[in-house]
């Protein structure tokens, strides 16, 4: 029972300091992405700035938002190590809210940092839907459109059920 009891704190640390960083994400300034050191030296940028993308609401901190987003395009359009798909399921996912676009590339790129042995798609894929639900659900009332493609999704009730929809719609 101790045990359990120390780690349900030890993980209420760590969502309250990941929360607390999140929030504390500072866009990057006057970085050099020319040489694969480069990209390597800001991944952790990258994984901060995907976590305050995917925790922010989309009303708030627009500016931010918008320098965020160039900083991750620019470095994940160049990354020698980081290569994400976009399959046509994604951009019906997508159509009514394209910021759900860099948010399912933001999801597949962390988790594409954080597992660098494994860079297999559909764990890339499977990332970038679960943080596309996450951002939907938290911000239907901070400026997301209601989409059917996505309400399907929340209507899928376990991880299985959500795999075994993606496993279907790569292989259309």
């Amino acid at each position: 029972m101790k045990n359990l009891k120390l780690l349900f704190a030890f993980m209420l640390l760590f969502f309250v300091f990941t929360t607390i960083n999140a929030q504390d994400f500072q866009v990057p300034k006057n970085y050099t992405l020319k040489v694969a050191d480069d990209y390597k030296k800001l991944e952790k940028d990258v994984v901060d700035c995907v976590n305050w993308l995917e925790n922010t609401p989309i009303n708030k901190d627009e500016n931010k938002r918008t320098d965020a987003n160039a900083f991750f395009m620019q470095w994940i359009t160049g990354s020698p190590d980081v290569s994400v798909a976009i399959s046509s399921y994604v951009l019906d996912l997508t159509e009514k809210n394209p910021t759900l676009l860099i948010t399912f590339m933001g999801a597949w790129t962390r988790y594409a940092i954080e597992n660098p042995e494994d860079q297999d798609s559909f764990n890339g894929n499977f990332a970038g839907l679960k943080s596309i639900i996450k951002v939907y659900t938290n911000n239907k009332d901070s400026g997301i459109k209601k989409d059917k493609n996505v309400e399907k999704l929340l209507k899928l009730e376990t991880d299985d059920d959500l795999k075994a929809w993606l496993t279907k719609n790569l292989k259309n």
